[in-house]
């Protein structure tokens, strides 16, 4: 195998893989840490096309090293910008003068700087596959752990190839006879270039997919899940209680003279009103409930493993929290609440039908008060 046609080979990846991504930019890949990936892929694919020139000398050894450092450290940021954790630029900036400064200091002796980057990368490979491994999200949890399998091996094969290499005494790199058992550790190289950076792209591409699916469940106004995100619950909510028998209860539930304060003080006012009643009512749910916004100023609590008693409870206990004042100017604001309990015969139409009905008594019987149907 030719050392040179396989750092070509590495370039055509590397630089194929950097221009599709290049191509296919968007504005919010700085938050994910793709943006910041992409100029890696680039930095990493200039180095390896020096490396494939024959016979560089100084100064492509130079530039390669430097290059290669450059990517190291751009690959790092960007999983730690992935995974939502700073980094010290102080000590990126150090590794990359020290190894650009090893490849400067020996020149035409390839191994020897290879030795002294094996050292110097391995401890960010373990320090990917660590913040991989711990920084799991449901949605790439797969992923991650692969990528953070191949970065810890990487991080172990590094500084092994680097303290044969010391021992051999070897100054150039070759893949003659005498060096046929770097042959597996070069073809690891590639196989992890493809792992690593297909695995990257494929996390931000499910993230996104995820943040979507998020948005659009989500009320923008209040923060709540919406109405769609409601109607999923409602369906799981009746297929768990059916296969249980553990009953489940919603609450219906309608901010007092909303309109009121829509129409003397303006929409502005009433969407700050919103948004605080939605905050104040989520506060006052267990963790295993759910509130939703089901439309205007209705809102509806999904209360899981609750029979009808324990919902009026639970309603009360809402609708005393709401009524605690605010900080500020905003004035106090008081909800009528309706509630009922799953039965085996129901279906959703018919449980919301019993709970629209006590929404209707609770402010027919003066507001600010609790039913139950």
């Amino acid at each position: 195998m030719d050392l040179h046609f396989l750092f070509i080979g590495q370039t055509c990846l590397l630089a194929a893989t950097a221009a599709m991504l290049w191509v296919a930019r968007r504005d919010d890949d700085r938050g994910n840490g793709l943006r910041t990936w992409r100029w890696a892929i680039t930095s990493q694919a200039l180095a390896y096309l020096v490396l494939a020139i024959p016979g560089g000398g100084t100064l492509n050894g130079l530039i390669a090293n430097l290059a290669g450092a450059v990517s190291v450290a751009l690959f790092f940021v960007a999983i730690r910008t992935f995974a939502g954790r700073g980094h010290d630029g102080r000590v990126l900036a150090a590794m990359v003068a020290a190894v650009t400064i090893a490849g400067a200091v020996t020149g035409e002796r390839v191994a020897w700087a290879a030795i002294f980057n094996g050292f110097a990368y391995a401890g960010y490979e373990w320090l990917n596959a660590i913040t991989l491994w711990r920084d799991r999200r449901p949605e790439t949890t797969r992923v991650q752990r692969v990528m953070a399998a191949f970065y810890a091996c990487m991080g172990l094969v590094l500084p092994a190839r680097a303290i044969v290499l010391l021992l051999v005494g070897q100054s150039h790199l070759s893949l003659d006879h005498e060096n046929a058992w770097q042959v597996p550790i070069y073809l690891f190289g590639f196989v992890y270039l493809a792992v690593t950076n297909l695995g990257f792209v494929l996390m931000c591409k499910t993230r996104a997919e995820a943040e979507m699916r998020l948005q659009a469940r989500t009320d923008d106004l209040t923060g709540l899940a919406n109405r769609r995100a409601l109607d999923e619950a409602i369906a799981q909510a009746f297929a768990r209680a059916r296969r249980t028998q553990r009953p489940f209860a919603i609450v219906m539930v309608d901010i007092d003279r909303f309109k009121f304060i829509n129409d003397t003080h303006g929409h502005g006012v009433g969407d700050v009103t919103l948004a605080a009643f939605s905050t104040r009512l989520a506060g006052a749910l267990r963790e295993p409930d759910r509130a939703y916004r089901y439309g205007g100023e209705e809102f509806c609590l999904l209360l899981a493993d609750t029979d009808l008693g324990g919902a009026r409870t639970l309603a009360e206990r809402a609708r005393e929290h709401i009524m605690q004042p605010f900080e500020g100017t905003m004035r106090s604001l008081t909800a009528s609440l309706g509630a009922s309990a799953w039965q085996p015969q129901d279906t959703a139409d018919t449980l919301f039908h019993r709970a629209d009905r006590a929404l209707y008594a609770a402010k027919t019987s003066g507001r600010n008060r609790v039913e139950t149907a």
